[in-house]
């Protein structure tokens, strides 16, 4: 049977060019080459030479990056930031 919900975070980097998440997320920062965000109890920040954005839903994010210059995933559980994310 498939699963009809997503009930945990999901990140999927696909060939060092697409990610998607699924899940609840804070959008904070996009332009021509980067963007960043919160994920569960992650910033994420990805920078290339540029930078699509292909859908940004409720609870699903979908870009691709040429030329991935940067991945930065860091944890921010101790600063209290998930519990604001929606």
């Amino acid at each position: 049977m498939k699963k009809l919900f997503q009930l945990t975070p999901l990140l999927e980097l696909s060939q060092y060019e697409t990610l998607k998440i699924i899940g609840p997320y804070r959008f904070l920062h996009a332009d021509a080459s980067s963007c960043s965000f919160i994920y569960a109890d992650y910033h994420i920040m990805v920078r290339g030479k540029s930078l699509d954005i292909h859908a940004l839903k409720e609870e699903m994010l979908h870009l691709s990056v040429e030329d991935l210059q940067e991945l930065h995933v860091k944890m921010t559980k101790d600063m209290g930031v998930r519990d604001n994310v929606e």
